[in-house]
């Protein structure tokens, strides 16, 4: 009898040919049978029966049906692609149904999961044979139009709604609301949650003394807090339903190092995607990687049909999307727009380019992979500008840590309706809509404080939009409802400026011209071979102080809370060139076939992805946004205090905005900082929101016990090196990492420890207390025995392949050809004498060792206790 065939046999050849016969296996996902109920044992009307369409439900499907029929508010948990949507649907339906006048608001945070869940909504509508409208309120959408009479469903974004509540029709739908539906809650976080937080309050107030009792169901990522979370958005208790019963069809999480060529990696990736007719969805960090690579394959014509992208701005996401769906395979590029909530059924592969800067983020990412099938999920390291993996990725490619990133403690979410910063302005609107609605105002009237205009993003409303020339001249401003590409203000302003090249579809443009109108700015682009080129924009951040308070001394450190003024300059651009080959670290200069070493200026050389700047262009004016107001605490080192007070006052930087998210109810991006000019031991860490948020103000007055969670972090001995890790120091976004000379700004966690212990009035405590393995120090100039340390470090020490290149600053393809040239390691034991190293097992404290010593046989020892030497070759002796 044949053996089972595997189901990842496909996905095995797939992994296989693109990362070859060393990929390592970080995790894999157990498959889970599904836990269901018949659709007959609960009360369902034959419509909802039909517009749900299965036979049988989920258990956490039928558990939040339950708790909504007893009129409870719920927040739902389950992973991703469980089937939450199927959670709520019935009950909503089935209220809708019994009480012919109810309504229902499904709220969602971007404009394309609204239109996804609108055509879930339709389609459940139109099976089950109810005959009500479905609303959406996005867009350009009027409220007059959109909440009009027989339309009792509407799906809406925040955004929409924040200015809508003094409508007459929205009163009136909000009058008879059964539910208020959120979903993919856990987008609602720091300023801009805090923010919606307000909003919906105001909406719930409103609705309740219209007559309304609606009920309140959330839907959410799985969060550390989500009880608390929910009443902090709503204002309201709710249960959480966290238990899934629906089927996991395994998945496997994979370390797709690919060792410094880019190129064979991606290319690959589109041919297996083919070959082995899966689809793959790519998530990059940042737009630009993530479009230039979608341009490359775009503009070639193999692999032109098989190339998607999606990112916020781009034009006709919803077709791109159902393209995609529809495709039999491909490769879909794609920025986190694509992270929340949106569903591509038969997805099997992810690939996650780099830490996205939260495990929230990394879970929501996987869990599109796998959905009807066993899924595979490939994480890519991302690399600096010499090819060294970035710390955050680092840490992450260790199994045991990449082991937390997946099943250990989540961040929470967090939010504050009653801001002092942002309630004031909400309590104002709410007055107003309370005013017109013709009912009591709640708050008394305050002069001065009626609003105007305000973002609940935090970010300047203006719209730009991307259009041809030839449109431009035949269409005018009709041609802005159409665009290329809907860039925000600050992409418009770095990325398609006056000057600005770029490739989009495959297509290269020049931006000729900006045309202001009062429906939006329009960038008027003309067709151009941009071949490899493209521009970045040049840009500064300043702060200013405006009302600081006295400063408070501690030792050789200073600090001070006010209000500051941020300025964002931009400058210029740089003209860059795109180099997808084999390239000189050193310098601009293509090397040839055979060379290991450029022969111009010895530098490395690296078959990678590396941006070329060719020129550099300064506006004769630079374009000035105009400057908001925000709270910043503002920290001063005195620099007779240590030896490298520019290196101390950044890791103190970099650890503040580690810690203060722990203590202080913010978002990471609620918190921005920068270096004063002309200082670089003076740095300012301000709240990055129009008006403030408060966090500086609070981290002010938590500073002693800030400083003292910093100095935790620098105690801890998960490394040695300087520069720290990802654990300790390293942050996944510095807001200042370069000095004006362009030289990288430096980090020292040794010097930044003595600094504080002295500071605080701690005695040192040797490392060696904690218990912990220490790994061989970092030397700032290898060693020609390095080869042997990166080996040392492999084998010994169990780290993989991007750990050991962030440690000695070696990109991963040269470190493995120099390893693979070295001998077995050989190890001294006090009682067994010389070895030799066989095979590791586990990481960490666990870690083991199988080890041959020459007389004695195979000895499994476990590292920690065993007092391992390293032996170097030269003093080895033959084994016998």
């Amino acid at each position: 009898m044949l053996p089972a065939r595997s189901p990842f046999a496909h996905l095995e050849g797939f992994l296989r040919d693109t990362l070859g016969s060393g990929a390592t296996r970080l995790y894999e996902e157990e498959a889970q049978a599904a836990q269901t109920l018949p659709v007959g044992s609960l009360d369902w009307s034959p419509g909802v029966q039909r517009g749900f369409g299965f036979p049988s439900v989920y258990s956490h499907q039928a558990q939040t049906y339950g708790l909504m029929k007893e009129g409870r508010n719920v927040i739902v948990t389950t992973p991703t692609a469980s089937g939450k949507t199927g959670a709520f649907f019935p009950a909503v339906f089935d209220r809708l149904e019994r009480a012919p006048e109810a309504t229902a608001l499904f709220v969602y945070p971007l404009v394309a999961l609204g239109q996804d869940q609108r055509d879930k909504l339709n389609t459940f509508r139109d099976r089950g044979g109810f005959d009500w409208e479905i609303g959406a309120f996005q867009g350009a959408a009027q409220a007059g139009e959109v909440f009009r009479d027989g339309v009792r469903m509407v799906t809406a974004t925040p955004d929409k709604l924040h200015w809508a509540l003094t409508q007459p029709r929205m009163r009136a739908f909000l009058s008879r609301l059964s539910y208020l539906v959120l979903d993919e809650a856990h987008t609602y976080r720091g300023g801009f949650g805090s923010e919606v937080a307000g909003m919906l309050r105001r909406l719930l107030r409103l609705a309740r003394a219209l007559g309304a009792n609606p009920q309140v169901v959330l839907s959410t990522a799985t969060i550390g807090n989500p009880a608390e979370f929910a009443r902090e958005l709503t204002g309201v208790d709710a249960v959480e339903v966290s238990q899934s019963g629906a089927a996991r069809h395994g998945k496997r999480y994979v370390l797709a190092d690919h060792r410094g060529q880019p190129r064979r990696f991606w290319n690959a990736v589109m041919d297996a995607s083919s070959r082995y007719n899966v689809k793959v969805l790519a998530f990059f960090r940042g737009r630009s990687r993530a479009a230039r690579l979608y341009g490359t394959y775009r503009a070639q014509p193999q692999y032109a049909s098989r190339a998607h992208l999606y990112m916020a701005g781009t034009s006709d996401r919803e077709g791109r999307l159902s393209e995609f769906r529809r495709a039999g395979s491909g490769v879909m590029f794609a920025t986190n727009a694509l992270e929340a909530g949106v569903d591509i059924g038969d997805l099997e592969v992810v690939i996650i380019d780099g830490y996205p800067g939260s495990r929230m983020a990394f879970r929501q990412m996987a869990g599109r992979a796998g959905r009807v099938a066993p899924g595979l999920v490939l994480y890519l390291p991302a690399l600096n500008e010499q090819g060294v993996p970035q710390p955050a990725d680092a840490f992450y490619s260790n199994a045991g840590n990449f082991l937390e990133l997946l099943t250990g403690p989540i961040e929470k979410a967090v939010v504050e309706a009653e801001n002092p910063y942002l309630s004031p302005r909400h309590q104002s609107r709410e007055a107003e809509e309370f005013r017109m609605a013709g009912l009591p105002v709640p708050y008394p009237d305050t002069p001065g404080t009626q609003q105007r205009y305000w973002n609940l993003r935090g970010e300047g409303s203006a719209k730009f939009a991307v259009v041809e020339h030839a449109e431009w001249e035949r269409l005018g401003a009709r041609s802005l409802d159409a665009p290329l590409e809907s860039p925000s203000q600050h992409y418009a302003l770095t990325e398609k400026h006056e000057g600005a090249v770029f490739t989009l579809d495959g297509q290269g443009y020049k931006v000729t011209r900006w045309e202001a109108h009062p429906a939006g700015t329009a960038i008027i682009v003309e067709r151009y071979d941009a071949a490899s080129l493209f521009t970045r924009g040049l840009y500064s951040i300043e702060v200013t102080p405006l009302r600081m308070g006295a400063w408070e001394k501690r030792g050789p450190l200073a600090f001070r809370h006010g209000e500051v003024v941020i300025r964002r300059r931009y400058t210029g651009y740089q003209m860059r060139r795109q180099v997808f080959e084999r390239v000189c670290v050193g310098c601009d200069r293509e090397p040839g076939p055979t060379e290991r070493t450029c022969v111009k200026c010895s530098g490395r050389i690296q078959d990678r992805m590396q941006d070329h700047k060719l020129s550099e262009h300064l506006y004769d004016q630079p374009v000035e946004l105009p400057p908001f107001r925000t709270g910043a605490l503002e920290v001063g080192l005195d620099a007779r205090a240590t030896e490298r007070p520019g290196a101390v006052a950044h890791t103190i930087k970099h650890l503040l905005q580690k810690v203060t998210p722990e203590r202080i109810a913010c978002d990471d991006n609620d918190l921005a900082g920068a270096f004063r000019e002309g200082r670089d031991d003076y740095f300012f860490l301000y709240d990055d929101w129009l008006g403030g948020l408060g966090v500086s103000r609070r981290a002010y007055e938590q500073f002693d016990a800030l400083l003292r969670r910093a100095l935790d972090l620098t105690v801890k001995t998960c490394c040695k090196n300087a520069e720290g890790c990802y654990e300790c120091i390293a942050v996944s976004r510095c807001f200042a990492p370069h000095l004006a000379s362009g030289e990288r700004r430096p980090t020292d966690k040794h010097t930044t420890r003595l600094f504080l212990e002295t500071l605080l009035g701690v005695q040192p405590v040797p490392a060696e207390i904690a218990g912990v393995s220490v790994l061989p120090d970092q030397a700032p100039d290898l060693p020609p025995s390095w080869p042997l340390q990166a080996r040392e470090l492999l084998d010994l020490h169990g780290l993989s392949l991007p750990e050991v290149s962030a440690r000695l600053g070696i990109p991963s393809r040269e470190l493995q050809r120099a390893v693979t040239g070295t001998q077995p390691l050989r190890l001294l034991h006090a009682r067994f004498g010389e070895g030799v190293f066989m095979q590791g097992f586990h990481q960490g404290e666990r870690r083991e060792v199988l080890v041959y010593f020459p007389g004695i046989g195979q000895k499994r020892l476990l590292l920690q206790h065993a007092g391992l030497k390293v032996v170097e070759p030269r003093e080895a002796q033959p084994a016998g």
